[in-house]
């Protein structure tokens, strides 16, 4: 009887049109419950009928159509689809779609970023920070899924989309994972197309706000999009553009001797002016510490309001009943036949 409890227990149904069935199975209750036509005798099939005589009141006869019904109103249950395990749910207004745009190019390998005391290179700290920004959106600790949708965008010579917006953080941490240097022939910094590229990705959102937050390291060199062009059209989908420069607006000389090379310098006004424009921010960050910060700032700044109802989730329970049923249908069928069949 543990179907009977949980459907006792059940919170709703599926499809509770389904139970309009229930009247022809009531009909043919009905019917089965009136006396019988003239002409029509009962006997059983064997030497049984004299056992059934002590059944006057010919309830007994009755248990065939009673099992019919029976057996059709558990497939009518089952077709109305009882419900379990329901799941309470936040539903929240103010839901952000953010798209991260990471620089792969070739010089995000320089080591001159310390972690831990060690020397790592600017897209391991890149990686790093943009993680704990994706963790610090979940919903919980213990979820894998996150109260806003991020998506992931690398560029170099020219951008492509990691990972499209989603709610399930595992699935956009394991392509950030993946992100590395990209090879040869991508390479320069496409800045313009990268975020020409977030800008076409968010202009579909419905989702109150939408935010592009852009790490680079270098200045733009690739891409047939300029970046203010990128920034101005972000602006008219009111997107808003937060620009992180990862390593100095100086031209730096690393090495010594026969063995030093020379840093690209951050392009810190042009970066700057896409924040301005369209209502970000910039920041500049030479160390960890630095780059960190921007992330966690921005997660600050760009908060999700709280929920304003609850909505349930949960799933069928439609099995038991239908294999009820189906086994009350058989057993009626049977009983008919070997007791009760009707000879005219």
């Amino acid at each position: 009887m543990n179907w009977l409890a949980r459907l006792l227990a059940s919170p709703g149904f599926a499809k509770p049109e389904a139970f309009w069935l229930l009247l022809p199975v009531l009909a043919l209750l009905v019917w089965e419950c009136l006396p019988a036509a003239p002409g029509v005798i009962r006997i059983s099939t064997g030497e049984r009928i004299r056992s059934l005589y002590r059944y006057r009141s010919g309830i007994a006869s009755r248990l065939p159509a009673f099992g019919r019904a029976v057996g059709l109103a558990l497939l009518t249950i089952a077709l109305a689809g009882p419900l379990e395990g329901w799941k309470l749910n936040k539903e929240r207004a103010g839901i952000i779609d953010i798209m991260l745009c990471l620089d792969v190019s070739g010089s995000m390998r320089e080591t001159d970023f310390i972690v831990a005391g060690r020397p790592r290179d600017r897209l391991y700290v890149a990686r790093e920070a943009a993680r704990s920004f994706i963790d610090n959106r979940r919903e919980g600790q213990d979820t894998r899924y996150g109260l806003d949708r991020v998506g992931l965008i690398l560029f170099s010579g020219l951008a492509w989309t990691q990972c499209p917006l989603t709610l399930d953080y595992e699935v956009l941490e394991h392509e950030l994972d993946r992100a590395e240097i990209a090879d040869e022939r991508k390479q320069g910094t496409a800045i313009g197309s990268a975020l020409g590229l977030a800008v076409r990705r968010l202009s579909k959102s419905e989702a109150k706000s939408k935010v592009v937050i852009l790490l680079t390291d270098g200045q733009n060199n690739r891409g047939e999009l300029d970046p203010i062009t990128a920034a101005r059209l972000a602006k008219d989908y009111g997107i808003r553009v937060y620009t992180i420069g990862a390593g100095s607006e100086e031209e730096q000389v690393i090495g010594q001797g026969f063995f030093t090379r020379r840093t690209e310098a951050i392009d810190g006004k042009m970066l700057g002016s896409i924040a301005s424009m369209t209502g970000g921010k910039y920041y500049i960050a030479s160390d960890t510490r630095a780059l960190m910060r921007a992330y966690d700032e921005i997660s600050e700044m760009e908060t999700t309001e709280v929920e304003i109802g609850d909505y349930k989730e949960a799933r069928e329970i439609y099995q038991p009943f239908l294999l009820a049923g189906a086994l009350v249908l058989i057993l009626s069928g049977f009983i008919r036949r070997q007791w009760f069949e009707q000879i005219p």
